[in-house]
């Protein structure tokens, strides 16, 4: 009964495994036309998703006025997915941010948030750990 039992959780983080790939790819896809803008915290995280093959528009947060990023955002951009870290810092950066933005008339993509989220709530706190995380799941 024991291995059956690890084959199910197998099966299990596969297919977690597959809906995170799945959704980067559709970030990305929406990324690379152009119709989703990426905002993320800072240089390093930037790296990572370019590494992960996003070729789309991203910007940086830190390091700048929010006022003037937000005034930026909303001229250029319908719809963002602000990709802020994990930890207490990172959501309330985001919360603020989507609050801003939404009150321009920004839509804030929290569905793709939710799921990279809640699939590596254990594994990173940052959008940096994605990319060694989708190295180390392709590696299984």
């Amino acid at each position: 009964m024991l291995p059956l039992r690890r084959s199910r959780k197998y099966l299990r983080e596969e297919k977690t495994y597959e809906n995170l790939i799945t959704t980067l790819e559709e970030i990305s896809s929406e990324n690379s036309s152009g119709k989703l803008l990426i905002l993320v915290e800072g240089k390093n995280d930037l790296i990572a998703l370019r590494e992960l093959g996003f070729n789309g528009p991203i910007k940086t947060i830190k390091g700048r006025k929010l006022s003037d990023l937000i005034d930026e955002v909303y001229l250029e951009y319908k719809r963002v997915l602000v990709l802020s870290d994990w930890d207490n810092e990172g959501e309330r950066l985001y919360k603020e941010i989507r609050y801003l933005l939404e009150s321009y008339g920004v839509r804030v993509e929290d569905k793709y948030r939710r799921i990279i989220k809640s699939i590596t709530k254990r594994e990173i706190k940052d959008v940096e750990g994605l990319l060694s995380f989708v190295k180390h799941i392709n590696l299984k």
